[in-house]
């Protein structure tokens, strides 16, 4: 074979190992945006658009939600967000959109009633998130399981470009405060898990939610070990009505719920 064709054989073995790596990409970047986190991931290298926290996470709930948006080449917003328990769970609920801007706008809008965002560097959000991450999980619990998925919009923000420092839990104590949507099935999971992790006595527990605030003994609690007085009643079920109707009082000052440091001490 002459010289010539060689080199033009070899041109063309070049040119389809080129053609062919181009196609597994191709496919290797449509499968990726199949996904979630691909497409997040995808987002990512676009521009921040907006950044806010809800400043309900430094109030006495401890709880709100972050926002990170960006815009993408085509003028969508793709975003996610964020509930953080700043007392006890972490990153307690975590979700994702891609939209429109105005969409994107009566979304804030909608969530600043009860959120009151305040733009903030993109660093110190994910600042916030990551330590609240840390807490949580040295007290035992992980991310919400969508967080996993829709983190890579971070991208390369640095939190270390953040330089404040945030504080967890209540006194140095984690405080976990029961949302509408935690059952009983929940509750007690989280409550284990406190004894667990930090021991009895050493975490506050509201109780709440779709579960009965005063049937204590679903999660485990004896209302009437809780609130007996120094000397025992006569009769246990008069015992157990006092109980339940100081609870009653204490439930009303609490938004339904009790305040309960470790297993059996009840406190307002």
């Amino acid at each position: 074979m002459a010289k010539s064709e060689q080199q033009r054989q070899k041109k063309l073995a070049k040119k389809r190992s080129k053609e062919l790596r181009d196609r597994q990409l191709k496919a290797q970047r449509s499968q990726a945006l199949k996904s979630v986190s691909g497409q997040m991931q995808w987002a990512s290298q676009f521009p921040v658009f907006k950044c806010c926290v809800g400043q309900s996470i430094f109030d006495d709930t401890g709880i709100g939600a972050i926002f990170l948006s960006r815009k993408l080449n085509d003028g969508r917003i793709a975003l996610i967000y964020l509930l953080l328990d700043r007392r006890c769970l972490g990153v307690k609920d975590a979700g994702w959109r891609i939209c429109t801007v105005g969409e994107f706008e009566g979304l804030l809008e909608g969530m600043n009633e009860t959120n009151h965002f305040v733009s903030v560097e993109p660093s110190y959000a994910k600042k916030l998130t990551d330590q609240a991450i840390e807490y949580a999980e040295s007290i035992g619990f992980s991310p919400h399981p969508e967080y996993r998925r829709v983190s890579p919009l971070w991208g390369d923000i640095d939190s270390s470009e953040c330089r404040e420092d945030f504080t967890f839990g209540v006194d140095g104590k984690p405080y976990y405060f029961a949302g509408p949507m935690d059952d009983a099935a929940r509750q007690t999971f989280i409550f284990n898990r406190l004894c667990q992790t930090v021991g009895e006595g050493n975490f506050h527990f509201t109780v709440g939610g779709p579960l009965d605030p005063f049937d204590l003994r679903d999660i485990g609690f004896d209302p009437s070990a809780a609130m007996q007085d120094d000397e025992p009643a006569d009769d246990e079920d008069d015992r157990y009505s006092e109980s339940r109707e100081s609870l009653s009082a204490r439930g009303e000052r609490m938004n339904k719920g009790q305040v309960i440091e470790g297993r059996v001490v009840t406190k307002e």
